[in-house]
């Protein structure tokens, strides 16, 4: 998977800032760096990374052709950072 562009609403965007304090900028050096991706329930993909500040964000996001769409986006659990570390740990 291939993330070329993100987008998300302004309703989503609103609500990720308020209730979570992720902001579009922190969601994009997620998505645009290099996180761990998974199919998510249905349509839907969690991306799990480091933000610019760093911290770790997790996403979920609706993709195609080379579009993130983006629905929700919150500071990553403790057992979604050990997730991506695994992981990442694996690929290298």
């Amino acid at each position: 998977m291939r993330i070329q562009c993100v987008t998300i609403s302004e309703e989503a965007e609103d609500k990720i800032i308020a209730e979570h304090g992720v902001t579009f900028a922190n969601v994009e050096s997620v998505l645009l760096g290099d996180p761990y991706v998974c199919q998510a329930k249905g349509q839907r993909y969690m991306a799990i990374g480091l933000d610019d500040t760093p911290r770790f964000v997790t996403v979920i996001f609706e993709y195609s052709r080379g579009e993130a769409e983006v629905v929700t986006a919150y500071p990553s659990s403790d057992w979604q950072i050990r997730l991506y570390r695994r992981k990442k740990r694996g690929r290298r």
